[in-house]
């Protein structure tokens, strides 16, 4: 399982065609999907792997790819979208989660019972 940001350097290769064109990308194709309105492609600045993408990043892409459906990104089987990519790199991101990380952090109610101790 790669990291969030790997996937997204692995989904350029396959946009501009090999690891040594991504480079030079001027990050004005979008040959695979979506820009932001000033037309630079939403993973330009991590095409290279440097960087520390969002996952929600990545559902945005995702969401375009499957024409806005939510339920069709969330039954996208590993990449068969309209990106023609086959075993999409980003897909274990889709719904903006990273499975890596599932279980870390507090529950909201652990939350509120220490909070608790710091009130009046």
């Amino acid at each position: 399982m790669s990291t969030p940001l790997e996937a997204i350097h692995k989904f350029c290769v396959a946009c501009v065609g090999s690891p040594f064109e991504v480079k030079d990308c001027g990050g004005d194709k979008c040959l695979n999907g979506e820009c932001y309105p000033n037309g630079e492609c939403w993973f330009y600045k991590f095409r290279l792997g440097k960087g520390r993408p969002s996952v929600k990043l990545i559902r945005q892409m995702c969401l375009w790819c499957q024409g806005g459906s939510k339920e069709f990104v969330k039954d996208c089987f590993e990449g068969t979208g309209h990106s023609g990519v086959s075993a999409c790199p980003l897909w274990q991101y889709r719904l903006g989660t990273n499975p890596k990380r599932a279980g870390i952090g507090r529950k909201f109610p652990e939350i509120g019972a220490v909070s608790g101790h710091f009130t009046g």
